[in-house]
């Protein structure tokens, strides 16, 4: 119920993303990438416009650690567990 389509890429970047996106006629802003690294996963989402629903994960590797994602930016939601990422997904939808 929480997601109209589900797409695995071999290639996570915002040329493959906004390829997704267009296909399924969806605008950035109301699009959302849950992922726990923020550089493969949220980076190339905000990119675009689009928002990124961040859940950490204890090891991460190092290649990882370095991003262009600036702490507190205002389209990425850092969520605890999976159980808070529909209350992430509402947040989204409301700034879109």
């Amino acid at each position: 119920d929480l997601f109209q389509r589900i797409e695995i890429v071999s290639e996570k970047d915002s040329r493959r993303y906004a390829r997704v996106l267009a296909e399924c006629a969806v605008a950035p802003a109301r699009f959302a990438m849950v992922g726990n690294s923020l550089r493969s996963d949220i980076e190339p989402v905000i990119e675009l416009g689009g928002w990124g629903i961040h859940m950490p994960y204890h090891v991460t590797w190092e290649h990882e650690l370095e991003h262009g994602v600036e702490r507190g930016h205002a389209r990425v939601i850092e969520v605890a567990a999976p159980a808070a990422i529909p209350a992430a997904l509402a947040r989204c939808a409301q700034g879109a």
